[in-house]
């Protein structure tokens, strides 16, 4: 059975890099026991010893505030890890040596790892990693994870320590007298509970007197302690996390020296970046230059599917002739999945994109950016970095809220995160912008998503007014680096999202596709016109009558309800062309206005059946889901009548 190692550390101080280069491709994800949120674990084999590497959310403290910090303080109660590597940032070590302390407090067998020492090297920065260990007692490995400095020694660290379970001279952080005395006391209580032998009794000690919510209600159930006022908990709670930073403070003075330097690349771009004027408009133009990589880029590869796939399925034509085995084949598997797999190249596109900006740094400093609009709207930063997520899936999205502190502002980013376009949405919008819209493409793709966002926003506002009356949480936040990307890492990015959506198409895309081929195939051997799925359209179309949609149109949104790529597939197997023909065929079904109704009816409807379980399962009722889907279909609705309206009155 292989030892289990897990990586704790910061938002952005390089651990899922670091954790990257050590696992490389041999790595997957799964899910927290009992919960919708998803982790990295990864497989490593060291002279000729298998371990296992864990990759915990990233957190600022083990307070169990967010649902991020409390999954990994279990994880680390429970499941007990052999070793835990605490990783902190070269250029900005006090708030991770901070988590290291609450860390120590809990077990012994950690590794500090100091990570970015070639960024602290260029900015004349000179870390003692001996100092380190003297004043923490543990192991303490400097490393990069881009130039892969100190990784070899680090597992050799890890290596040694479980084979030896060699605990390191550990230094136990003291307070003052008052707080120690307090710690003594309600440690000889908790000594004579056997359900606590568990539990370190100093750690639960301190997270008594700071007043931790699960371990007041664990240490209530099971000893007896005279109560403590709020007012209390709040000193104590002040007074130690004082002490830990004059700690960590004196430490620093002693294990890091830095010469005088210029101010760096980062700080320098970040004058222009966040900027309070010029940050939107540079964040705008970043997402514009995104979506023309998206379309002017990829084009050519999309191209090449679709040729490939019309010759396919010419040639299954050709060997089968013309019985429904055929149209099966031909029609519905490969003019279905292969109506939708032709825009592959433009997701993984749209993702190398956002990766390169997430990777380079951007992304947060969008965040900083935006949070004067969201507190506005009575959000913050935070839920502008979940909802940005949304942009590759809204399941990851929606379960991305639980790093959310506050319940309200969770539960309104919940809510309104299925209006952020979605990659699902994009082939939508590629094949009718695309037949529409010829040589505006990228604009209109960019109008398309700054829309969504706008409703977003909109919608956030609306549920804070109608639902809660709360006030705006700050954002406070560490930006990053920039930092150059690599090409694993980048590659690592694009595959873990991009994956998802050929996992859809050879799973509910082909088989709603093989649905909706029997639907169009049957009763009348292929007379689509009379057709199951005609009839199931022409039903629903009175209802559709006010925004000009015909059978065709209805149809692909009643099977759209299951996941949006499957919008393009109906539309392949309907028209029974694909590709460039399919574009011509809707060029003369549709108008512009009527495109434009559609694809903003595709942006706003129900979201795909996948979102609407997480919604349940995230806000913690299948009311909150019913409400999403009722809201979304309404406002898609509204949303497209006003288009038709007003595009017949100026068209």
């Amino acid at each position: 059975m292989a030892n289990v190692v897990a990586f704790v550390g910061n938002p952005n101080v390089g651990k899922s890099s670091l954790f990257n280069a050590i696992t490389g491709a041999r790595q997957y994800v799964a899910n927290w026991p009992g919960v919708t949120v998803s982790r990295r674990e990864g497989i490593r084999r060291w002279r000729e010893k298998e371990i296992k590497f864990v990759d915990l959310p990233g957190i600022y403290s083990l307070g169990a505030i967010s649902l991020d910090e409390k999954i990994t303080r279990e994880y680390i109660i429970n499941e007990a890890p052999d070793v835990v590597v605490v990783v902190v940032d070269a250029l900005n070590m006090e708030q991770g040596l901070y988590l290291l302390i609450e860390v120590l407090e809990m077990r012994e067998d950690v590794i500090l790892v100091v990570n970015a020492i070639d960024e602290a090297r260029k900015r004349g920065i000179s870390i003692n990693k001996y100092e380190l260990e003297k004043h923490f007692g543990v192991h303490t490995v400097l490393t990069s994870a881009v130039t892969g400095e100190g990784i070899t020694e680090l597992l050799d660290k890890i290596l040694h320590v479980l084979r030896s379970r060699e605990i390191h001279s550990f230094v136990q952080l003291r307070y003052s007298e008052e707080i120690e005395r307090q710690i003594h006391e309600i440690s000889r209580e908790i000594e004579k509970s056997d359900k606590l032998r568990s539990y370190k009794k100093r750690w639960l000690a301190v997270k008594y007197l700071e007043g931790d919510a699960e371990v007041l209600k664990l240490l209530k159930e099971t000893i007896n302690l005279d109560p403590m006022d709020k007012e209390k908990h709040d000193f104590y709670r002040s007074e130690i996390a004082k002490r830990r930073y004059e700690y960590i403070d004196a430490v620093l003075k002693e294990a890091v020296s830095t010469k005088m330097k210029k101010m760096s690349f980062s700080e320098a771009i970040d004058h222009v970046m966040t900027h309070r004027f010029l940050g939107i408009p540079i964040f705008l133009s970043m997402m514009y230059l995104t979506f023309r990589f998206t379309f002017d880029v990829m084009a050519p590869f999309s191209d090449l599917i679709d040729a490939g796939m019309g010759k396919l399925a010419d040639l299954v034509r050709t060997i089968a002739g013309d019985g429904w085995v055929s149209s099966l084949i031909a029609d519905g598997v490969i003019g279905g999945v292969g109506g939708v797999l032709v825009f592959v190249p433009n997701i993984f596109g749209m993702f190398l994109a956002l990766g390169f900006l997430e990777e380079f740094g951007y992304l947060p400093r969008a965040a900083f950016v935006v949070d004067r609009i969201m507190y506005k709207l009575k959000l913050s930063g935070r839920a502008f970095m979940s909802l940005i997520l949304g942009f590759g899936c809204n399941v990851p999205s929606i379960m991305s809220t639980r790093g959310i502190s506050d319940p309200r502002e969770r539960l309104i980013t919940i809510l309104v995160s299925p209006f952020i376009t979605c990659s699902a949405r994009l082939p939508v919008y590629l094949l009718l912008v695309g037949a529409l819209f010829k040589g505006m493409e990228a604009t209109m793709i960019f109008i398309i998503y700054v829309s969504s966002m706008v409703l977003t926003a909109i919608s956030a506002l609306f549920w804070n007014k109608v639902l809660f009356k709360g006030e705006p949480v700050p954002l406070i936040m560490e930006l990053p680096r920039y930092r150059m990307p690599t090409l694993k890492n980048l590659s690592l990015y694009v595959w873990e999202r991009g994956k998802h959506f050929l996992e859809k198409a050879g799973g509910i895309i082909l088989i709603t596709s093989i649905v909706i081929w029997f639907l169009g195939y049957m009763p009348n051997h292929g007379n689509i016109e009379h057709s199951y799925a005609a009839a199931l359209g022409r039903f629903f179309v009175p209802i559709f009558a006010p925004l000009h949609f015909n059978w065709k149109m209805v149809t692909a949104l009643i099977f759209g309800a299951a996941a949006k790529e499957v919008v393009v597939s109906t539309f392949s197997m309907l028209y029974n062309a694909s590709g460039a023909d399919l574009s011509a065929v809707l060029a003369h079904d549709f108008t512009a206005v009527t495109a434009l109704a559609f694809i903003f009816f595709v942006m706003a409807y129900i979201p795909c059946f996948s979102t609407i379980a997480v919604t349940a399962s995230e806000s913690g009722s299948w009311k909150w889901a019913a409400l999403s889907v009722v809201y979304s279909l309404g406002i898609a609705y509204l949303i497209a009548l006003i288009i038709t309206l007003v595009g017949g009155i100026l068209i």
